[in-house]
Parts: C-alpha cells; structure tokens; sequence
C-alpha cells in the first residue's frame, strides 16, 4: 500500500503568479493556490520524494517530513532541481548519505552544478537507465521515458500508481507502462496542450486509450481554475491540490 502526499500541484511559476491580476491568482480559494509539482511516497517502510523544486523546503516543513530514504529527479529543470540545497538536512538528520536517482545525463548536470552538496557522506547520485527497475529501500520503482519538449523527462511506476509530470508524449516503448493504471497523476499545464506539455486535451485522449481507474491532474498553471475546471472532468479525473493526500 501506497500512501501519497502532493507536496505540490502547480507549474514552474506556482499559483498566485508575480503581477498577475487574473481571477485565477487573486482567488480566495486555497484549491488554487499551487506550489510547484512534486510528490511524497511512503509505504510504510521506505519514503520517497519525487523532484525538489524551488518550495521543497515549505513543502516538507508543512507536512512534518522528517526522513528521506531517497529522491527521484525526473529531469533537469529549475523548477524541480533547484531546492535540493534543502536536501542536505537529510544525510545530516539521518546520519546517512541521501541517494538520488535519475537518468545519466540529468545526474551529471546535477553534480557540476551543485558540485559542493555531493559527498559520499553527503548527496550521491544513482545514474539508472530510463527503463530501469530498481529498488529504493522496499519500494520497486519502475522509470520509463518521456517525451519533454527538446528533453525527455522520467516517468515512474510504483505497483498501479504512475507519475507523469512535464510530458508532452509518449514514445511507443513506453506505452507498455501505461496499462493497468489504478491512479495516474498527470501533467496537465492548462486546457490546450503544447510542445513541452499535456494539457487537457491530451488527457483526455490518454484517458481514452489507457482507461486507468482514476487520473489526478497536476502541474496547472494560472488559467486552471480549480472549482471550474472540476464541473467539465469524466468521473474518473479530478484536479489535486497541495496537501492532498491518497492511498493506492
């Protein structure tokens, strides 16, 4: 069993957006107030994070997070990279190193980068395949590619729950991952989808042709309104907020 935390449902600006006066960002409904996209997993054994962005640290504090048995990055951009100096209270708290697991590439970019944070007593890189099956802890995680604009990103497979933020396709090796879905949180930037990124459009599409038994929407910018965009979803997809919590 699976217990998730949504950390974080929104885009790379979050919701409020700096100087937008929409109806969106002046909303006094804290379904729509989004910090940037990232998830807790805990099974009860091991605990999980997916992606560390720019509110990590908030995001931890507010939901009393105290251990880390590892990160998973699912690709090299700022607004999922860039909190990780807040992941060095881990391997301080814990008296142990905090392994990261990501793709090649990605785990390089982040060693130059943050270079001063990786130690063997510190953070460490775990390098895997983007179809790789592993283990962190006792959790079995499964990642397979995703189509990100000019980059691909990781998506992950723990038992029937997947994860797939910043996606915009999926290659046709991948798709074997997407079937037998009990819940699937899934990038959905706005309404219409573009070059880096599903929209509502595409999840509905990808509703049609996986069938999972439950989408939950994430990574919504400003022109999602939580309350209205609720009324026009199939039963089986509903937007999330921060701080909603769910047991796969």
């Amino acid at each position: 069993m699976l217990q998730i935390t949504v950390l974080g449902c929104g885009s790379s600006l979050g919701v409020p957006v700096i100087g937008c006066d929409c109806n969106i960002c002046h909303s006094s409904s804290s379904y729509n107030k989004r910090t940037r996209s990232t998830i807790y997993i805990d099974n009860g054994e091991s605990k999980v994070l997916i992606d560390f962005g720019f509110d990590i640290k908030d995001q931890l504090i507010r939901e009393n997070i105290k251990i880390l048995d590892g990160a998973i990055l699912s690709h090299d951009h700022s607004d999922h990279t860039c909190g990780i100096d807040n992941l060095r209270m881990f391997p301080f708290i814990q008296k142990k190193p905090l392994e990261i697991f990501t793709d090649k590439i990605t785990a390089e970019a982040l060693e130059n980068r943050y270079s001063y944070l990786f130690a063997p007593t510190k953070l460490v890189t775990r390098p895997v395949d983007f179809f790789a099956k592993f283990k962190i802890k006792t959790l079995n995680v499964q990642f397979f590619r995703q189509n990100h604009g000019a980059i691909d990103s990781i998506g992950v497979r723990i038992d029937d729950f997947v994860y797939s933020s910043d996606v915009s396709a999926f290659p046709q090796e991948s798709r074997i991952f997407l079937k037998n879905i009990k819940v699937w949180i899934l990038d959905c930037m706005s309404y219409t989808s573009n070059a880096m990124h599903s929209g509502l459009d595409k999840v509905l599409e990808w509703n049609e042709e996986y069938q999972p038994e439950q989408i939950l929407l994430t990574n919504m910018n400003h022109y999602i309104d939580y309350h209205e965009i609720s009324t026009k979803l199939p039963s089986n997809i509903k937007p999330l907020y921060d701080g909603y919590k769910f047991v796969v």
